[in-house]
């Protein structure tokens, strides 16, 4: 099995989440935080900043690190500049309905509801959460 870093970023505003929203042959849609993975030479900074340029075309400003975690999948996250076939666009989702939506991964639901009421971790390991 191939591993390769990722990134992604949490945004939030006037308490919704900042999200990409791919079609899912199974199910109406699938909902992500903005993010890839790390190309080679870059660092994790440089990377997030980059992903949101290609896929949300903004430019951000990393404010902090707040936890690191594991995904063990072969799940295809995003391709940037040429979206995959199945991004839909960006949706804002409210944060008390997190719950309601498949959210992926949801094992970052709480952390996310947490960070929404300042709650904010720094440098947090917390494992694989597939």
């Amino acid at each position: 099995m191939k591993v390769r870093c990722g990134v992604k970023g949490i945004v939030i505003k006037n308490n919704r989440l900042l999200t990409i929203k791919k079609h899912d042959d199974k199910f109406e849609a699938d909902y992500t935080l903005p993010g890839g993975g790390q190309e080679h030479g870059e660092n994790l900074v440089e990377a997030l900043r980059r992903e949101f340029l290609e896929e949300i075309g903004c430019l951000i400003e990393v404010i902090d690190h707040v936890f690191i975690c594991e995904i063990i999948d072969e799940h295809n996250i995003g391709n940037g500049i040429a979206p995959d076939e199945d991004y839909i666009g960006i949706e804002w989702i409210p944060i008390t309905s997190l719950n309601e939506y498949r959210f992926f991964p949801n094992g970052l639901i709480n952390y996310i509801i947490g960070i929404s009421n300042g709650e904010i971790p720094h440098g947090l390991y917390i494992g694989d959460i597939n």
